[in-house]
């Protein structure tokens, strides 16, 4: 009876002894659910807040992803119930990946239109160079003009003088019409050096000036549609030789088939007589296709 009293206080000291550590751990793993909700619950923002950030897909950048809230809190699934976050977490990494690749390469066309525009900018400065030079050749041109003009009418007095005198001088007069002629040679000689430059000038001129450039195109039919891509939204066009030289970047052309406008187009690139150009959406009346003609 002693000992099973004895027995008894024990097990009740053990009781009081084991409920205060179960109390105590109680306290711990409750400070540490505190800490995991919280730190859950911020993740959860965090992966809410990246997710607006990523476009869903290619085709509507303005269209973001947007995570369910009740999946992101689902480890593990259960049967009927909520999917797991897996899914959308697996999709936020996959819209990620696919803007990266996108933003490089949006770098790379970056870099390459820098590197097209400082060549650009090296053959304006180039050509503006040459234009000046011309200009300068051109003011001494007609200055020689101008001189030799003088001396024209110089020739001329001398020879109405000349034929007053001509029974005593007729061999002086010979000399003088040789010199005339050759004079007048000479000055038809520089009038063509004279339009040649000129012509020279305006071409610089119109590579200068984008506006002298579009003047010069003539109206009407400069060619026609050799391939249409839709889902890129171009075209690529076959110009005449004598309408390609004056064709440009941002130059506006319509496109038309029969008597029907189709629409209008937006040069981007030129090689050869082959054009490049942008569909102007807004002005498209029906899809463009191949043989259709291009206007000006």
């Amino acid at each position: 009876m002693f000992q099973s009293k004895w027995i008894m206080r024990g097990l009740v000291v053990l009781l009081f002894a084991l409920s205060g550590t179960a109390l105590v751990l109680g306290i711990i793993l409750f400070q540490q659910r505190e800490t995991l909700k919280g730190r859950t619950q911020k993740l959860e923002i965090a992966a809410k807040q990246v997710a607006a950030t990523l476009e869903k897909d290619d085709t509507n950048p303005d269209v973001k992803l947007v995570l369910p809230d009740d999946q992101l809190k689902t480890y593990k699934s259960k049967p009927g119930g909520t999917p797991t976050m897996d899914g959308p977490l697996n999709q936020m990494v996959g819209a990620a990946q696919q803007q990266l690749i996108r933003l490089n390469n949006t770098r790379t066309e970056l870099a390459d239109t820098r590197t097209v525009l400082a060549n650009t900018r090296e053959a304006l400065a180039i050509t503006s160079n040459d234009l000046v030079a011309a200009q300068g050749t051109v003011r001494d041109q007609n200055a020689t003009i101008e001189a030799r003009n003088a001396t024209i009418s110089e020739k001329e007095a001398a020879m109405q003088t000349l034929e007053k005198e001509k029974t005593d001088m007729l061999a002086n007069v010979e000399t003088m019409k040789q010199q005339v002629d050759d004079l007048e040679v000479e000055n038809r000689d520089l009038n063509d050096s004279n339009a040649l430059l000129q012509t020279k000038v305006a071409e610089l001129d119109k590579m200068v000036n984008p506006e002298l450039r579009k003047a010069a195109i003539h109206k009407g039919q400069l060619g026609v549609v050799v391939f249409v891509n839709p889902e890129w939204n171009f075209v690529i066009m076959r110009i005449a030789t004598e309408s390609i030289k004056n064709i440009m970047p941002d130059l506006d052309l319509l496109i038309h088939r029969a008597s029907r406008l189709v629409g209008k187009v937006r040069v981007q690139t030129v090689v050869d007589n082959l054009v490049v150009a942008e569909i102007v959406s807004d002005w498209q009346q029906m899809p463009c296709e191949k043989g259709d003609y291009v206007m000006y």
